[in-house]
C-alpha cells in the first residue's frame, strides 16, 4: 500500500519538477538577476566597508549570500503560474479523477519546487565563486545551508500557489511578483542589523527573511554554527508551515467550488 502511494507521489514529483525547470531558457532569470545584484551591489557600495560597525572587509563577502537568497526567490516565484497553466488547460480536472490522494497535488508540487530550487543554489554558488566569492562551513555547512534553502523555497512557492487556488488568473499571479520586494529588501541585504536604525530597522526585524538571511551569513561567511542558524531555521519552518497550510485550505476551497 506505502509503495503504491509512494509511485503515485513520485509521478506528480517527477511532472511537477519537469514543469519548473521547462523551458530551459526560462530559467535564465534565475541566474542573471542575481548575479546582476550581486555585481552591481559589491561594486557599488564596496566603501560602506569603512563604516563603523560594519565587521566585514569586503562587501562583496557580505553580499554574497544576498545573492542565493535571490536566487531561491527567483526559483520558486513560478509555482503559482504553472498552477493556473495546469488549471486552464484541464489537467488539474483530469487528476481529480484519477485514484491519487488530493493532497499529493499540492505537496508534491512544493517539494518539487524546493528540489530545483536546490538545483539552482549548486549553480549559483559556483558562479558566485567564478564571480570572487569565497565561502565557509565545510560539508556541514553546505548542507545546513541547502536544507534552509529548500525549506524557504517551499514556503515561498506557498504563497504563489494559494494565489493560483484562490483566483485561477493568471495577470494577479504575474502582479503577485512585487511581493519579492518587501521580502528581499527590507532586510539586512545592503547593511547589518546594528547599523539600521528607525522605522526601517523594526520593518527589517519584523521580516522572517532577515532571519534566514542572516543564519546563511553566518554558515558561509563566519562559519558560526549557533543561535542565530537555529533561529533562522525556526522561522523558515514557521513560514513554510503557514504558507502550506494556506495552500491547503485555498486548494480544498477551490476543489469545493
Amino acid at each position: 500500500m506505502f509503495k503504491k502511494e509512494f509511485v503515485k507521489f513520485l509521478v506528480l514529483f517527477n511532472r511537477g519538477f519537469k514543469q519548473a525547470i521547462r523551458p530551459y531558457i526560462a530559467m535564465m532569470p534565475e541566474y542573471v538577476l542575481p548575479i546582476f545584484y550581486f555585481v552591481v551591489n559589491s561594486a557599488a557600495f564596496q566603501k560602506i566597508v569603512d563604516l563603523p560597525g560594519f565587521n566585514q572587509t569586503s562587501y562583496l563577502q557580505f553580499y554574497a549570500p544576498v545573492a542565493l537568497l535571490v536566487s531561491i526567490f527567483m526559483s520558486s516565484g513560478s509555482t503559482g503560474l504553472e498552477t493556473v497553466t495546469d488549471i486552464s488547460t484541464g489537467f488539474m480536472d483530469r487528476i481529480f479523477l484519477a485514484p491519487v490522494n488530493r493532497w499529493y497535488i499540492v505537496i508534491s508540487k512544493l517539494v518539487a519546487v524546493g528540489a530545483k530550487a536546490l538545483m539552482s543554489l549548486v549553480l549559483m554558488v559556483i558562479l558566485l565563486i567564478l564571480f570572487g566569492a569565497s565561502f565557509h562551513g565545510g560539508i556541514l555547512g553546505f548542507f545546513l545551508i541547502f536544507l534552509l534553502a529548500f525549506i524557504f523555497a517551499i514556503g515561498w512557492a506557498g504563497i504563489g500557489l494559494s494565489l493560483a487556488f484562490l483566483t485561477k488568473n493568471p495577470r494577479i499571479l504575474q502582479s503577485s511578483f512585487i511581493f519579492f520586494f518587501p521580502f528581499s529588501f527590507i532586510t539586512t541585504s545592503q547593511l547589518p542589523l546594528n547599523l539600521l536604525s528607525g522605522w526601517y530597522k523594526t520593518a527589517v526585524q519584523t521580516n522572517p527573511v532577515t532571519y534566514i538571511l542572516e543564519a546563511m551569513r553566518s554558515i558561509l561567511i563566519y562559519n558560526q554554527i549557533g543561535y542565530t542558524v537555529l533561529l533562522g531555521f525556526l522561522v523558515a519552518i514557521a513560514f513554510a508551515f503557514v504558507t502550506l497550510m494556506v495552500s491547503m485550505w485555498s486548494f480544498k476551497r477551490s476543489v469545493v467550488r
